[in-house]
């Protein structure tokens, strides 16, 4: 008998702790401040990032531009070079 109930106890505590783990790591169950601070929201079932996913084509281009820029300009007046 008291093998019995030590044996229940000690499944119900793996399958609370399981359950627990399960619901820590979903993030569906997560509050919506928390995805915020994370830099996650919810839109229309999917979570999404709030700053945009940019594909590194694009970014290497304006990095390129903002470089260009930055050398065809004068650091103190930015007036053009010639």
């Amino acid at each position: 008998m008291a093998i019995a109930t030590i044996t229940r106890k000690l499944l119900n505590a793996l399958k609370h702790s399981r359950t627990q783990r399960r619901l820590y790591q979903d993030l569906r169950f997560h509050d919506p401040h928390l995805l915020k601070d994370i830099g996650l929201r919810w839109e229309q079932g999917q979570l999404v990032s709030i700053h945009g996913v940019e594909e590194t084509d694009q970014r290497n281009q304006r990095h390129q531009a903002e470089t260009r820029d930055a050398h065809e300009t004068c650091p103190y007046c930015g007036s053009r070079l010639t």
